[in-house]
C-alpha cells in the first residue's frame, strides 16, 4: 500500500510497552501440514502470526523468485526497537543488550530443526560477533537505529547464503552453539509495526505491516494477500527502482505526472505476483477483492493513495485476471527449489 508513509518505521518490529517474560509454545498445524506440539514458540503472538504466514509465502513461492533467499523461520527483535523507557526492561528480561533476540520461531522451519526457541539471544555467527546492541541503541530512536539493526540481520543472512552457519547464543544465561541450515525461498523479511495507521509497505527489503492493519484483517487469507503484495515489492526491488528513477518516497510530487504512473505500475506488478505468492502458499485468493472493497470504502479519504495506486475497479479487474490465469504459467506448475550458488530461476 502506501510506501510513502515512512513514519511507521519508527515503530517497525518490536516497540512495545511491556515485554513478555517467557516464550509461549505454538500448538497448531505446521507449515508443511504435519501436526506440531511445541516446535514453534513466540514472545508475541501477533508478530508470530505475521512471521508464520510470511515464512509460508517465502517457502512456497520460491519458484517465482529470481534470487534464492536463505529462509530460517526466525523473527528477531533488537534492543533499539524498543522505546527508550523500555530498553532497560528489555535488556533485563531478554538479554537484548547481548545481541539480537529471537522473537518467534516458525514450526517446521530450519530454526526448529536447529533447536532454537523464542527467547534465545544470538551472540555470533561463524565466529563473528554481532555489533553491540547497546552501541546501536545509544542516543537513537528506532528510526535512527534502523540501518544498523538491518545491518545486523544482513550479517546473519550473508553467512547463511554461504550454507549452514554456526550460531553462538545465550539461553537462560548459558552459552550454547547450534548449526543452522537455511532453505532457499523468497525474501520474506517481515515486520509488524506498532502504529494506528492502517497500512502496509515495502522498505529496504522488508515487508512491513502495522498493527492497525492486522486488526482490520478478517482472516489469514487476507493477511496472506497483503503480505504477498508487499513481499512481491521486495522481490522486484520496487522501492530501489523508483528511487533510481527519481520518484520521491513520499510527498505530493510522488502523486503527480510520471511519478504517479511509475508507482502505479509497480503496484499492479505487485498485485499480480502477490496473488501468485498467496495462492502458491495455499491461501484462498478469492479473499482479495472483498478485502480491497472494505479497505477502499473505509480509507478513500486519503487521496494520495488513489493518485499512485490503481482505482478499486482497476484493481478488481487485475485481480480477477490474475486469479483466472493461475496455473497457466509454466512457473505456476512447480519447479525444483534452487540451492544457494545455483543460477536464479528467472530474470525480470
Amino acid at each position: 500500500m502506501m510506501s510513502g508513509l515512512l513514519i511507521a518505521l519508527a515503530a517497525a518490529a518490536a516497540q512495545s510497552s511491556s515485554p513478555a517474560p517467557a516464550p509461549f509454545p505454538a500448538t497448531q498445524p505446521s507449515v508443511d501440514g504435519t501436526s506440531t506440539a511445541a516446535s514453534a514458540s513466540y514472545l508475541r503472538e501477533a508478530d508470530y502470526r505475521v512471521a508464520r504466514i510470511g515464512y509460508r509465502i517465502g517457502l512456497s513461492g520460491a519458484r517465482y523468485c529470481p534470487d534464492p533467499y536463505p529462509l530460517t523461520g526466525l523473527l528477531l527483535h533488537h534492543l533499539a526497537e524498543y522505546g527508550a523507557a523500555d530498553r532497560t526492561a528489555a535488556a533485563k528480561l531478554y538479554s537484548l543488550d547481548r545481541g539480537p533476540g529471537i522473537l518467534a520461531v516458525i514450526e517446521g522451519s530450519p530454526a526448529v530443526r536447529a533447536g532454537l526457541v523464542a527467547g534465545d539471544v544470538l551472540v555470533a555467527v561463524n565466529g563473528r560477533p554481532f555489533p553491540s546492541p547497546v552501541a546501536i541503541a545509544r542516543g537513537r530512536d528506532n528510526e535512527e537505529a534502523r540501518p544498523a539493526i538491518e545491518a545486523t540481520e544482513a550479517q546473519l543472512e550473508a553467512e547463511l547464503r554461504k550454507g549452514p552457519a554456526r550460531l553462538a547464543l545465550l539461553r537462560d544465561g548459558r552459552e550454547m552453539s547450534v548449526r543452522l541450515e537455511p532453505v532457499a525461498g523468497c525474501p520474506a523479511r517481515v515486520r509488524l509495526a506498532r502504529s494506528r495507521q492502517v497500512n502496509a509497505f515495502a522498505n529496504r527489503g522488508y515487508a512491513i505491516m502495522t498493527t492497525a492493519l492486522l486488526d482490520f484483517l478478517r482472516n489469514d487469507d487476507e493477511l496472506a494477500i497483503v503480505l504477498g503484495h508487499e513481499i512481491a515489492h521486495t522481490i522486484y526491488k520496487h522501492p530501489a527502482e523508483l528511487e533510481a528513477r527519481g520518484v520521491p518516497s513520499e510527498g505530493l510530487l510522488r502523486g503527480f505526472g510520471k511519478n504517479a504512473s511509475r508507482v502505479r505500475a509497480t503496484e499492479e506488478e505487485a498485485d499480480r505476483l502477490g496473488i501468485k505468492l498467496a495462492w502458491a502458499a495455499g491461501y484462498d485468493v478469492s479473499a482479495a477483492i472483498p478485502y480491497w472493497r472494505r479497505y477502499y470504502s473505509q480509507y478513500a479519504t486519503l487521496p494520495q493513495i488513489f493518485r499512485t495506486h490503481p482505482s478499486l475497479g482497476a484493481r478488481e479487474r487485475l485481480i480477477r485476471e490474475a486469479i483466472a490465469g493461475l496455473g497457466a504459467d509454466a512457473s505456476d506448475l512447480g519447479a525444483k527449489r534452487p540451492e544457494f550458488g545455483e543460477s536464479p530461476l528467472r530474470q525480470r
